[in-house]
């Protein structure tokens, strides 16, 4: 008889470990603490803010837009708008030109990015170099066609309102699926630059295809720019600056 119970109890416990690791497992998937967040309202309690969007993220978001919406933009700045991906990259030295102005915020979208435009914009920087829209893939389940309504917005917006800054639309870049734990993937954000091509033309901006420039041999994010996956090291950023020097400098 205690055998038989020691061996439910046994049962019990492996069973039990089986669906907290793939609980873990899917919620890593699926975007991470954004993806458990949007479904559990009680991590709002541990500081975790709502963000337009329905995406969830830690108060750095708040915090970092508080702080650059103190921080002026000239005319004569150039501007670099995006995500954490632009928002990790150290701009001023990696291109040597104090007149960079990094306005990139961690976990921001396209959605973010067009609620705190007229901030960047309402000065007509110089110029301006955008990219953004993996978040929307990853974080909040959208459609390359959905976040291209968005972006047509931005574009539109600077185009009415700063119709003198130079804009260049960087492509999204791939990410490495067997390190990245969200849920963009690189078909879609293939179908996503196709997208941002057609609209550069619609807009007559330059388009910078930096995605080709990050792949391996299995057209993925090469693992010598990540650890993660999806964010980048500096060998990568280095790579990044050295390819848009030229429109920097221009």
């Amino acid at each position: 008889m205690n055998l038989t119970i020691q061996a439910l109890l046994g049962l019990s416990i492996c069973l039990n470990a089986l669906f907290i690791f793939l609980g873990v497992w899917i919620i890593f998937k699926r975007g991470g603490l954004s993806y458990l967040a949007m479904r559990v309202p009680l991590l709002k309690k541990l500081g975790i803010q709502n963000m337009q969007g329905g995406s969830f993220n830690f108060p750095y978001y708040d915090h970092r837009k508080s702080q650059l919406a103190l921080l002026p933009i000239h005319a004569s700045d150039i501007v670099f708008l995006g995500d954490s991906i632009t928002d990790e990259g150290e701009w001023v030295e990696l291109l040597a030109n104090p007149a960079i102005r990094n306005r990139g915020i961690s976990s921001d979208t396209t959605i973010g990015v067009l609620d705190r435009l007229p901030d960047i914009i309402t000065p007509q920087p110089q110029k301006l170099f955008l990219m953004i829209g993996v978040n929307d893939l990853s974080n909040l389940g959208r459609s390359p066609a959905d976040i291209a309504q968005t972006y047509r917005e931005i574009l539109a917006q600077i185009r009415e309102r700063s119709p003198q800054t130079h804009v260049f639309i960087q492509s999204v870049l791939p990410v490495h699926p067997s390190m990245f734990t969200g849920s963009a993937t690189n078909s879609d954000i293939r179908a996503l630059n196709e997208i941002l091509q057609h609209l550069a033309t619609e807009f007559a901006y330059p388009y910078i295809d930096l995605h080709s420039h990050f792949l391996d041999a299995h057209h993925q994010l090469d693992a010598t720019y990540t650890i993660d996956g999806i964010h980048l090291n500096g060998i990568a950023y280095q790579h990044w600056a050295d390819l848009i020097k030229p429109c920097v400098r221009s």
